[in-house]
């Protein structure tokens, strides 16, 4: 068995691995990311995401990864030197009574609590001057205009190709066997390609997504995260700036865009079937069904286009809804970057930068609601009835 020796070892190639690979590369050290499909192909959440680029209605945990974030993405196609069809559209979330135009100023006052300053609330008139032809219904909204949205798959290729350019090195199809163990630290892990590996490294970081629990599993690590695999539709291209803003609605589980060909994208959580090889998934036509109807009767331009095309990501979700980022007590030598429910996307550059700080000796304080060592204040009961249960919560 060869063995290959490393500062750091990433495991997974999607946004949130990729962005952690660059952010370590750029800071000299030797990175080796490896992935176990190409990066950014299906099923992976980084290939499948709905690309919204939001702060509003962010956890608190995240509030300040998600306003670094912000700031970054006007500027990150320069930085990875590549199209990520990033558009700073706005984000609208809309309420279609009189009783959720009182939620959503509440909301609208949370946001801003949380430092989110481009948020306000839209009476009836000026939502329907920003999007023309949204349903008669909506009476408020609550608008960001930094938030926006951009291509996943072509910026998780950004930030490997990037990564590659700082001598990060990439391995695709590569299956992690286990993770190696000397004492407490983690020190590498045992890989199979053409042939079998042990690759050694001084760190080691886990961000493989919907796969992150069974390699966790492998030194006796149980993580409170479970697999989710969530739909989306895209229609036929419709006229082009019909839809500027991502929209959503507090009612609804939809997230509509609008991408530069004209054609609408649709997400919202909506669920499909998980195979029992966990590396493949079933369309739901209840799913395809209720997310098309929800989006022509919000928006009811998308009624007049077809359905091209279905399909879903994996999507690891986490026991509370937020991620774990950071290091374990018990477990040196290993950083977990994972469970992002559905909304790691966004953050992802912000992520990246935070991860690399803390594993070169630097703080981070933007992790601090997000460290894994809550894992250990969840109940076993509670855990268990996490994992055995079906869950379709929304993703944006």
């Amino acid at each position: 068995m060869s063995t290959t020796i490393v500062d750091v070892l990433v495991i997974g190639g999607g946004v949130i691995g990729s962005s952690i690979a660059y952010h370590l590369a750029r800071k000299g050290l030797q990175v080796l990311v490896v992935e176990r499909w190409q990066v950014a192909t299906e099923p992976a959440a980084s290939w499948a995401s709905a690309g919204g680029v939001r702060r509003q209605g962010r956890h608190p945990a995240e509030a300040r990864l998600a306003s670094e974030a912000i700031e970054r993405w006007p500027s990150l196609e320069q930085e990875l030197e590549a199209d990520l069809h990033y558009r700073q559209g706005g984000n609208l979330l809309l309420a279609e009574s009189d009783h959720e135009a009182e939620e959503l100023e509440t909301f609208v006052r949370l946001q801003q609590e949380h430092g989110f300053v481009d948020v306000w609330l839209l009476d009836r008139q000026e939502v329907y001057e920003l999007v023309p032809g949204v349903n008669e219904r909506v009476v408020a909204g609550s608008y960001s205009s930094l938030d926006g949205q951009a291509d996943p798959a072509r910026t998780t290729c950004a930030f490997a190709n990037a990564a590659q350019r700082h001598r990060a090195e990439y391995r695709t199809k590569t299956r992690v066997l286990a993770l190696l163990k000397q004492g407490e630290r983690i020190i590498g892990a045992r890989v199979a390609h053409t042939e079998f590996e042990e690759i050694q490294a001084g760190h080691v970081v886990l961000a493989a997504g919907a796969w992150s629990d069974e390699i966790a599993a492998t030194i006796g690590l149980r993580l409170p995260i479970r697999m989710n695999a969530l739909q989306m539709l895209l229609s036929s291209p419709a006229a082009p700036n019909l839809l500027r803003p991502v929209l959503s609605a507090l009612s609804r589980n939809l997230s509509l865009k609008q991408l530069p060909d004209g054609a609408f994208l649709l997400g919202g959580g909506w669920p499909g079937g998980i195979l029992f090889d966990r590396s493949s998934y079933t369309l739901l036509p209840g799913s395809i069904d209720g997310n098309w109807t929800t989006a022509c009767e919000l928006f009811p331009a998308v009624a007049q286009q077809q359905m091209v095309r279905a399909w879903c990501g994996l999507e690891a979700e986490s026991i509370d809804d937020i991620p774990f980022v950071g290091t374990l007590p018990g477990w040196d030598g290993l950083t977990l970057a994972l469970g992002f429910s559905g909304h790691g996307f966004a953050i992802s550059p912000a992520v990246g930068r935070c991860v690399a700080d803390q594993i070169v000796g630097l703080s981070a304080p933007e992790l601090d609601g997000l460290k894994p060592d809550r894992i250990a204040t969840f109940a076993p009961s509670q855990v268990e009835a996490f994992l055995a249960s079906v869950d379709s919560s929304s993703a944006g």
